[in-house]
């Protein structure tokens, strides 16, 4: 269990609706260290890694839009390393669709305070209630297979990656 996970979610959701009160910057760097970390420690918390994995994904907007391009560079890389992780990518994982499969992964966004405080494991929510219904039993598999976390990071690695290069970045 991560003991600061719902102070952080919460900074980082602030973040990612744009009325964060701290500094911007100075929390994805410290979100980029603890994931390098988690990353590095043996044996690894698969949980710890998804959480600040995860975390990174929230704020990638400030990474494209905000970040000075050094933060964005490191999110960058922290992210696209973390998708192409060997423990992280993972093989084949039976399930049929994951979340990161979803054509509107922005909107996908509006349920990661809910799974940032799942994965820390101090919820009130359940696994069942990231689809809207309550009802989905496969939930927790497909939103902590390897290959879900995976693509999630990809997606806004990539993307921060893509933006902070082009000539529309320059701050």
């Amino acid at each position: 269990m991560i003991a600061d996970a719902q102070e952080l979610a919460d900074d980082w959701e602030s973040i990612r609706q744009g009325y964060y009160l701290g500094e911007h910057d100075e929390t994805v760097l410290s979100c980029v260290e603890r994931l390098d970390r988690a990353r590095a420690a043996v044996p690894r918390d698969p949980d710890t890694t998804m959480f600040f994995t995860l975390g990174l994904v929230l704020m990638y907007g400030h990474a494209i839009w905000d970040a000075e391009p050094e933060v964005a560079d490191r999110a960058s890389v922290a992210l696209l390393a973390a998708a192409s992780d060997a423990e992280t990518a993972g093989g084949s994982c039976g399930h049929d669709a994951h979340p990161c499969d979803d054509d509107d992964l922005d909107g996908l966004l509006e349920s990661f305070e809910m799974l940032l405080s799942l994965v820390a494991g101090d919820s009130e929510y359940r696994w069942e209630d990231l689809d809207g219904t309550g009802e989905d039993t496969g939930a927790e598999a497909r939103w902590r297979c390897p290959r879900n976390v995976a693509g999630l990071a990809r997606w806004a690695g990539t993307a921060v990656r893509d933006r902070s290069r082009s000539p529309e970045a320059s701050h």
